[in-house]
């Protein structure tokens, strides 16, 4: 896999972006805005809907007991 960063002001790097949107072998991600995912998580956060722990210790407890361990 290649990484290509281009400045898109210019205009011939906006006409190389949307060739390589037309291709096959390429899938362009622009990475200015999160994922759905990604939002749905700084929501439930925003919301109060996390679950904190006292300390890391705490929280494998809770993680080897929910799991068998």
């Amino acid at each position: 896999m290649t990484t290509i960063i281009l400045d898109t002001r210019s205009s011939e790097a906006r006409k190389i972006l949307e060739l390589l949107k037309k291709k096959r072998y390429a899938r362009v991600l622009d990475n200015k805005s999160p994922n759905e995912e990604t939002l749905k998580a700084i929501q439930e956060v925003e919301e109060g809907k996390v679950k904190s722990y006292a300390s890391v210790d705490e929280l494998m407890a809770i993680l080897k007991t929910s799991s068998g361990v």
